[in-house]
């Protein structure tokens, strides 16, 4: 059963959403995942506690490690205990990489009474490869043969912010949250939907919301950009300063950039957007902004001010 259960809890674990990650957490988190799958529980442990020192924010490793504590713990209440042989076998087929053979069983196994987990699992398959029309119509019929199974709600609302229906995400996401009103991704989730809708004020209480329960270093960029746009300048580029030592990306720069162009502070949003620049790929916008701020500065009027500041 152990055994059984700790496949799930891979599953899962690399099922969830991606995070900012490095090759050492990679490594780390594969190592792990080899213990797991001989036994060495403890061994594992350690190696998840070496990538969250490393990104406190690694859902992945967070995942794992919860499920782990209750294979130790010897607590089976979930609805793992309930996997069919098929999913079980499907399992099998995702730990050699045989992928056809993973989508040929979960589709039979989609056919059996109480196919909720199939379902949801083929959904997972399918948003690895990218299918995420075929993925969100699996998450539907898991939520259709059983309204209750709270993850499958969640995976569609992540699905439809990653294809860019916000306005879609909401009714998931808050059904999922009448099940688990303590969820700080779903909140995370939300709040960045309503930020790409415009709804900034709703987007700042679900942050918020997020913090409180999690308050790490991703939710805090978010938060810096809902500062950026409420006009919220100074208070905003304070916060991205504060995330360097856990956020160096080129987005990050790229705000501060904005908010110190927004300030009149064109030598700092030069400098900014070098760096911008430096950790993106061929980036137009961002070289864009780099000359028109640099000829801002080429007229006298500007430096003299620059110089007198």
């Amino acid at each position: 059963m152990r055994k059984i259960l700790l496949s799930v809890i891979l599953i899962l674990s690399i099922s969830a959403i991606p995070v900012m990650s490095s090759e050492v957490e990679d490594d780390y988190f594969d190592i792990a995942a080899n213990y797991c799958v001989f036994g060495n529980y403890n061994s594992a442990m350690e190696y998840l506690d070496k990538i969250l020192t490393i990104n406190p924010n690694n859902q992945r490793a967070t995942n794992l490690k919860k499920g782990l504590a209750h294979v130790i713990s010897g607590d089976k209440s979930s609805f793992v205990e309930n996997v069919n042989p098929l999913i079980k076998q499907a399992m099998e087929y995702k730990r050699t990489g045989d992928e056809q053979a993973e989508l040929r069983t979960l589709m039979q196994a989609t056919q059996e009474n109480n196919s909720y987990l199939a379902y949801y699992y083929l959904g997972n398959l399918y948003r690895l490869k990218k299918d995420y029309q075929h993925a969100l119509d699996a998450y539907n019929s898991s939520t259709s043969a059983r309204a209750d199974f709270a993850p499958s709600y969640l995976a569609s609302a992540i699905v439809l912010y990653e294809i860019g229906k916000y306005d879609a995400v909401i009714n998931p996401i808050d059904k999922y949250l009448t099940f688990n009103p303590n969820d700080d991704l779903a909140y995370a989730i939300k709040s960045r939907a309503e930020f790409a809708l415009g709804n900034l004020n709703a987007s700042k209480a679900d942050n918020d919301k997020a913090i409180e329960i999690n308050d790490c270093p991703e939710y805090q960029f978010d938060r810096a950009k809902i500062l950026y746009k409420q006009a919220q300048y100074k208070d905003s580029k304070e916060l991205f300063k504060k995330l360097l030592p856990n956020i160096q990306t080129s987005k990050i720069y790229e705000y501060m950039g904005l908010c110190d162009y927004a300030l009149q502070d064109y030598i700092n949003a030069l400098m900014d957007f070098d760096k911008a620049i430096l950790l993106s790929n061929n980036d137009d916008y961002l070289e864009a902004k780099y000359n028109e701020i640099k000829k801002l500065l080429e007229q006298p009027e500007v430096e003299n001010n620059a110089t007198q500041e």
